[in-house]
């Protein structure tokens, strides 16, 4: 007999099944029995926790933009800001999320079939991108403040500094995954771009 589960059990194992159908078939494509399916579920089963396919597609963005262990730290307001400290803050959690599946899997799904929902897309850019991206110029800024940051173009489009993770971060979605060494060289190399454009003359 089927095992019974908590109700919170069950809805991750409904939104694994559907991350994996929906990355196989791609959103349009994908039905509620697909996903039943792969969650060993029936439909009835499925309803019971969502209520469309587009409830369980919101979900799974949810659950990828709830705060998590890679996110990064609160910086003392009297710390000074160097290039270690903004590889430490930012970069670290990013290239620690990019050796970890299932959320490069939502994002792949998102950048496929966002275009289906485009209000999730606005929230997870409002949600996650826009404060990140906020957090980066604040401290940067701090930096160039303390003399401890070169006032360079990074200082000024501080998008442009972790541009070289968003790039390592769409090499993994075509490529597949990278071993750890891999990771790790990138991360190196980003960090030595920071170090050459942002450490003060």
């Amino acid at each position: 007999p089927r095992r019974r589960l908590p109700a919170a059990m069950r809805v991750e194992q409904i939104l694994d099944a559907a991350l994996q159908v929906f990355s196989d078939k791609g959103y349009a494509l994908a039905r509620i029995d697909d996903i039943g399916a792969a969650a060993q579920l029936s439909k009835g089963g499925i309803y019971t926790h969502f209520r469309s396919k587009e409830e369980i597609f919101e979900a799974l963005l949810t659950r990828m933009l709830a705060p998590g262990e890679h996110q990064p730290r609160p910086l003392p307001d009297s710390a000074p800001v160097t290039v270690d400290v903004l590889a430490e803050q930012f970069l670290a959690p990013m290239y620690a999320l990019f050796a970890e599946r299932y959320p490069l899997r939502t994002l792949r799904l998102l950048l496929t079939d966002g275009a289906h929902m485009p209000q999730m897309v606005e929230r997870w850019r409002a949600a996650v991108v826009a404060p990140y991206i906020d957090e980066v110029q604040r401290l940067v800024r701090r930096g160039v403040a303390q003399g401890t940051l070169r006032d360079s173009l990074l200082a000024k489009a501080p998008h442009l500094l972790i541009s070289p993770a968003v790039h390592a971060m769409l090499d993994l979605m075509v490529q597949g995954p990278w071993t750890p060494h891999q990771l790790a060289k990138r991360r190196r190399e980003h960090v030595a771009l920071l170090r050459e454009l942002l450490t003060p003359r």
